[in-house]
């Protein structure tokens, strides 16, 4: 339930429109299909972990993506590289057909792909800290670095957050200067008292603009493989005994 069709809001960013207009993704009426990917995974080496994805890979963009990840087993450091061909999808997700927004509405067609990409270093500090580090190639063609520091609690939550700087100036950026917001995860088991391994994730931002913009990928490696390695497996043994 919305109210977007009767009070529309329009983006006035002057570069390349890869988030602002989600609005008019929120105005589709009826059921939305947000994803629809079939994915690869496999063991390419030793501390190695891989994974291609093809499809509609987000609510905004459909493509091919591409991942690698370096994680030993008992580290409490990894290392990714990410690479993506995505192109944008069109408001109702029932395919790619390019739609542009002007302060009218709908506008003639466009359309908008790029390949994006970055090189990412992670470290599991004690206390369950976990700091990420970016750096690469955003979807508005944009290149700049991400820093994330999350802290995660015994009980299953998530608190942490994020900047990013990217080659885009402030003045261009718009409103807010770059790309910042707060990031909260929440599991499932917390709220239905029963054990799941599903979780729901927040990402509370003060504008959703186009600069430092990244693909809202739902199944990267290292949050997947983390899990069952040591640094992890060692902060779960209190829960485990209780």
């Amino acid at each position: 339930v919305d109210n977007y069709t009767s009070t529309p809001r329009y983006s006035d960013s002057i570069i390349t429109h890869v988030r602002s207009d989600s609005t008019f993704y929120d105005r589709t009426n009826g059921p939305v299909l947000q994803d629809l990917t079939a994915n690869y995974r496999f063991r390419p080496g030793t501390n190695l972990y891989g994974r291609f994805s093809a499809g509609y890979l987000e609510r905004m963009y459909g493509g091919l993506s591409a991942e690698l990840l370096w994680k030993p087993v008992d580290s409490k450091f990894g290392l990714g590289f990410e690479v993506s061909a995505i192109r944008q999808r069109s408001f109702d997700g029932l395919g790619f057909a390019p739609l542009t927004v002007t302060t009218a509405g709908l506008g003639a067609p466009r359309s908008y792909d790029t390949i994006t990409g970055h090189l990412s270093g992670y470290y599991a500090f004690d206390n369950g800290l976990h700091a990420q580090l970016d750096v690469g190639r955003y979807l508005a063609k944009d290149w700049g670095m991400s820093v994330q520091l999350n802290r995660e609690f015994n009980n299953g939550w998530k608190v942490g957050a994020y900047a990013t700087l990217t080659d885009i100036s402030f003045d261009d950026f718009g409103e807010g200067s770059f790309d910042k917001g707060i990031v909260m995860e929440i599991p499932t088991s917390w709220s239905i008292g029963r054990p799941s391994r599903v979780k729901r994730s927040v990402v509370i931002r003060p504008l959703l603009r186009d600069g430092g913009a990244k693909l809202d990928l739902s199944d990267r490696l290292y949050d997947l493989v983390r899990d069952t390695h040591v640094p992890q497996l060692e902060a779960q043994w209190g829960r485990f005994w209780r």
